[in-house]
């Protein structure tokens, strides 16, 4: 178990390492930040990559916040120096009155998993909603808050690749409304903060995976994996969607650029590689020499769009990055990170 854990925490250091070169964090120095969710991909990125940052800047304290206990993995990282850690629940308005005030706020609890959200729909309302209003409340005079958004909010558009002028199409009835309509709310109270002179934004990301990924976690990439790496893979339907995944260093990489140089309120976020889900199962099952089969009967779950393709060229004209993780890479690093996830749970 111990070199298990071990391991877990040199592929998230690996990824934190990259992320802490991609630009000049001296901004940071003597400064206080909060990441909410830190327990989950995002917001586990976002704190490796602060606890790498703070080698080479100066007085950065760090605070995340956890609602469930905190993974094995990250346990030892919550004990270094400069980080003070939190636990509770961020609906709870007496939880967050307890939070100290920071100079920068980044804002990514809440799940993106739709069969977690759909079971706690007012939850996930919730979260994006109130708690983020009461979020800015803890952020100090001339701070910085990023708020993560999601492209489900291009739920409905036909377009080949969204932008950031344009919303989806969705009814507040739509099977995925709780989530779609809190981030879209949680959005709009960025925008407003911003107007009155906050650093507010806010960050569309878009189907990002890696190391930090929950072995429990039933979105389509790391069903796969965790399916493939138990002898095969089953899809739930033919497989003819779409989807652009984006590497989670690349991700950080890009939200860390806007929160400190973003000249708009809110970017797209996401990575280059589109791939058909059937193509997708068919490249996991390639690199685990895995059977993919297919069903008869169509079981995907309700209210998924068809394709997502979402437009970064404001963010990539911005920050100028060029190189991203390539797929094949990535599922490399993936497969990697949920084999040792496995024998923690085996």
């Amino acid at each position: 178990m111990e070199q298990n854990i071990k391991i877990l925490k040199e592929i998230l250091i690996k990824d934190a390492m990259k992320v802490a070169s991609f630009l000049d964090f001296q901004d940071l120095a003597n400064k206080s930040i909060m990441i909410t969710g830190a327990n989950g991909l995002i917001g586990i990125n976002f704190f490796l990559s602060l606890i790498q940052i703070a080698t080479n800047v100066s007085g950065i304290n760090v605070y995340p916040v956890i609602h469930s206990s905190p993974s094995v993995f990250l346990l030892p990282f919550l004990d270094v120096k400069g980080v003070t850690f939190f636990r509770g629940d961020l609906t709870d308005e007496r939880f967050i009155a307890t939070l100290p005030n920071a100079d920068i706020i980044i804002h990514t609890a809440g799940s993106g998993i739709p069969s977690n959200f759909l079971n706690n729909k007012l939850s996930s309302l919730k979260i994006n909603t109130l708690t983020t209003l009461k979020l800015f409340e803890k952020l100090k005079i001339g701070g910085r808050f990023l708020f993560i958004s999601s492209s489900d909010l291009y739920n409905g558009l036909d377009a080949v690749a969204y932008s950031e002028d344009q919303i989806g199409k969705t009814n507040t009835n739509h099977p995925r409304a709780c989530y779609i309509e809190g981030k879209r709310t949680g959005e709009t109270i960025c925008n407003i903060y911003q107007e009155l002179g906050v650093n507010a934004y806010s960050v569309r990301l878009s189907l990002t995976y890696g190391p930090g990924l929950s072995f429990y976690d039933s979105r389509v990439l790391p069903s796969f994996i965790r399916k493939a790496l138990d002898g095969k893979i089953d899809l739930l339907d033919s497989g003819e969607a779409s989807r652009t995944f984006c590497y989670i260093s690349d991700a950080i990489e890009l939200m860390w650029f806007v929160l400190l140089n973003g000249k708009h309120s809110l970017y797209n976020i996401g990575g280059t590689d589109n791939i058909k889900i059937s193509d997708l199962a068919s490249l996991i099952g390639k690199i685990l020499n895995v059977p993919i089969h297919y069903p008869t009967i169509n079981s995907s779950i309700a209210g998924a769009p068809q394709h997502a393709y979402i437009d970064i060229n404001r963010v990539l004209m911005e920050s100028k990055k060029t190189k991203f993780i390539d797929l094949q890479e990535g599922l490399i690093n993936t497969i990697n990170w949920f084999r040792q996830l496995k024998n923690l749970q085996d």
